[in-house]
């Protein structure tokens, strides 16, 4: 069968820098540390990683809030990864969502960390799921109304996954590597394309309750055809 228009949105080793560690191998959630703190703040905490067409992006963003629901302004907010070193975010608008982006996604684990007068947050780990790639399907031409198999790569196994097509789901699911997509999902369409989001989470135990942090990394094959 000759290949059409096939596109797999990857990685390069030129982007991608491994963070050293023994456990990376170990399921990301085993290395999840809630820290510590003195339960003052409410936050929510996110690096997402995702892929452009100059290669991967991570943006990191803390959303700061008191006990009353106010911004938490001034207040110095780093995210450390052994890739990426310590990362400060900044808060442009001063309403107290800090962020900053960096060109690359190292693997490894995230620690967060956050400061505000007598108010602290910190040994917070994340631990991160690694970059995966989709291994199936390995065909830009797919059967329409068969099932359609998708499997991807789980380097540390993440709290969960999300797969979704233009006709299918986002179905949450855990991370397996694989996943079966129903034939009547998957209906003819000259211009498909294939999602795998990875995520972990951890609760952060400093904060107030509902404090968190998450990591997701998407991956996805695009210009797929079913016919």
């Amino acid at each position: 069968m000759r290949i059409e228009s096939f596109s797999l949105v990857g990685i390069t080793a030129a982007v991608l820098i491994a963070a050293s560690g023994d456990s990376l191998a170990d399921p990301a959630v085993d290395r999840n540390n809630p820290g510590t703190g003195n339960g003052t703040l409410d936050i929510r905490a996110d690096v997402d990683a995702f892929h452009e067409a100059g290669g991967f992006v991570t943006e990191f963003s803390v959303r700061v809030r008191d006990g009353l629901g106010a911004p938490v302004t001034g207040a110095a907010v780093t995210i450390a990864n052994t890739g990426f070193g310590e990362v400060t975010l900044l808060d442009p608008t001063g309403l107290g969502n800090y962020i900053a982006e960096r060109s690359a996604f190292h693997e490894g684990d995230f620690t967060l960390r956050i400061v505000s007068g007598s108010d602290v947050v910190e040994g917070v780990v994340l631990g991160g799921p690694g970059i995966h790639t989709i291994a199936e399907p390995t065909e830009a031409k797919i059967v329409a109304d068969q099932d359609l198999t998708v499997r991807w790569d789980v380097p540390s196994e993440a709290r969960s996954a999300e797969v979704e097509t233009r006709d299918y789901g986002p179905l949450l699911l855990p991370d397996t590597g694989a996943v079966i997509i129903p034939g009547a999902s998957n209906p003819a369409n000259p211009e498909q394309r294939i999602h795998v989001f990875r995520f972990n989470e951890v609760d952060i135990a400093g904060g107030l309750v509902g404090s968190r942090m998450r990591v997701q990394v998407r991956q996805s094959v695009e210009f797929l055809i079913v016919e």
